[in-house]
């Protein structure tokens, strides 16, 4: 098995590269960077909400159309994970700290800046806001990595062609002549990079929060917060580095599983204090409400209006889902082998959107209580900009706070180790040549792409350099959206031209 030098390399300098400009001159890349990112979502939001409606279109034709019992590895294979292990691994691998972040916060947030013109934090505001949480968080946020699973694990296990990345689930549709060459290595370059950075969005998100659960729990000052990043780094490194070493059944599985199981239950007990039978009845509000306005939030440009809502909300996840792409679809299609076609679909749509509506349902209607009520404004954390201020005293309002901060500190850790550990392996993946036969990336290969992760995260977060990042991350979702659109017309060529029957 050998390594694409053509691709490592460059793609090893280009992360260099980005750090090193950080690094110098974190004023003058930050606000080129805002500059392109604005100009990307005020001139072309409209085509991510048209690249986000047609993965949907084309995950629901996937699960009722003629193609929905094609099997990856053909009719006789079996699927190599067990239903729950292989749904945890996708859900564990997109969410990151960001669900548990957001899950307290968003509602809060959209009800702050209310959509449609409705009145800030009035009654309206906070039922739209929990609304939008769950559509963020629903089957059009899912289904954005449904086409490119299918089709990378399509090309490897059906098509036996052994090249289980982007370019290849492309191939059908780019001529291989010497152009579509060169526009296939730009596909994987990105790619790989893409795979790298995208979890810094999840680090820059949960790093604050865990710095300040570490603090409270251990009453450590923050003259010292330096230090424990470092130690949390280090933890990760040994984590997700003994994980993505152990490789797909020994190391991600298992850390899949105990992430979703112990956040499970965290969500479950945050519900009872809600209290269960108001989240019920806030829920079946919240999934009406998306029901009844679901063509509207799924098309919503405001273009008579400021359009600050879908630009600041919608739009920027689709972006930052679309960065994600290239890392689920090479994780996903590794482990699909053997699931039907449908049953990848489902498992995105129904599945992973079902575990982060449950952490909506819980802790969105925890926060919301608290602000509703007047037990606790969180609304004024969030106009400073103060994330992780917010969650924690939202958890100093809970019964055994020390205890639930101790838990959350555990999964928020888990979750995103869980993330790294999926962007190394894809990384690795994408930068091997491989064949049909589960043949996995070199273990010593996928330890480095974990530790430039890393230390790519590490300093970012010191520099302050993780939004400029992030704004990145979300100007390189537009190219992904336009292939987005090559990789359904791939699928449904190859479908047609192998079984035309």
């Amino acid at each position: 098995m050998k390594i694409k030098k053509k691709l490592f390399f460059p793609a090893l300098v280009i992360l260099i590269t980005i750090i090193i400009a950080v690094v110098i001159n974190l004023n003058a890349v930050q606000r080129n960077v805002e500059i392109i990112y604005n100009f990307c979502i005020s001139q072309f939001g409209w085509f991510f909400i048209l690249a986000n409606i047609s993965c949907l279109v084309f995950s629901l034709w996937i699960m009722f159309g003629p193609y929905k019992n094609v099997r990856l590895g053909g009719e006789d294979c079996k699927p190599v994970f067990g239903t729950f292990s292989w749904a945890s691994m996708m859900f564990t691998t997109s969410c990151g700290a960001w669900l548990v972040v957001y899950g307290f916060l968003e509602p809060i947030y959209c009800a702050s800046d209310a959509p449609f013109q409705i009145a800030p934090l009035s009654t309206e505001a906070f039922e739209y806001g929990q609304m939008y949480a769950h559509f963020h968080w629903g089957p059009n946020a899912w289904c954005i990595y449904v086409p490119v699973s299918i089709a990378i694990g399509y090309v490897i296990y059906n098509r036996k062609s052994g090249t289980g990345t982007v370019s290849g689930a492309c191939s059908p549709i780019i001529n291989n002549k010497k152009a579509g060459k060169a526009f296939s290595y730009i596909i994987d370059l990105f790619s790989i990079c893409g795979a790298v950075i995208a979890p810094v969005i999840s680090i820059g998100t949960g790093m604050p929060l865990l710095v300040v659960l570490v603090e409270n729990i251990f009453g450590i000052s923050e003259t010292y917060r330096t230090i424990i990043q470092v130690c949390i780094l280090c933890i990760w490194v040994i984590i997700f580095g003994t994980s993505v070493y152990l490789g797909l059944h020994k190391g991600i599985k298992k850390l899949s599983n105990i992430n979703v199981a112990s956040a499970l239950i965290f969500m479950a007990v945050v519900g009872i204090m809600a209290g269960l039978f108001k989240v019920l009845f806030a829920e079946i509000n919240t999934i009406g409400l998306l029901f009844n306005n679901f063509i509207r939030v799924s098309t919503y440009t405001d273009p008579y209006g400021t359009g600050s809502f879908v630009k600041g909300w919608t739009i920027s996840y689709w972006a930052c889902y679309f960065v994600y792409m290239p890392l689920m679809g090479v994780f996903n299609a590794k482990i699909s082998k053997g699931y039907r076609l449908k049953e990848i679909a489902f498992g995105q749509l129904v599945f992973c959107t079902s575990g982060c509506w449950f952490a909506m349902a819980t802790f969105g209607n925890y926060a919301m209580k608290l602000q509703v009520f007047g037990k606790l404004n969180i609304a004024s954390f969030l106009s400073e900009g103060d994330e992780a201020s917010a969650v924690l005293a939202i958890l100093e309002n809970m019964p055994f706070p020390k205890i639930m901060m101790v838990v959350l500190l555990f999964i928020s850790f888990v979750f995103l180790a869980t993330t790294m550990d999926s962007s190394a392996f894809s990384a690795a993946e994408m930068t091997i040549k491989q064949g049909y036969k589960d043949n996995f990336a070199p273990r010593w290969l996928r330890v480095i792409w974990a530790v430039i992760a890393i230390v790519m995260a590490f300093v970012l977060l010191q520099t302050g350099g993780a939004k400029a990042v992030r704004s990145l991350c979300y100007i390189a979702g537009l190219p992904f959206a336009i292939i987005a659109f090559l990789i359904i017309a791939s699928v449904i060529k190859m479908l047609k031209e192998d079984y035309k029957k």
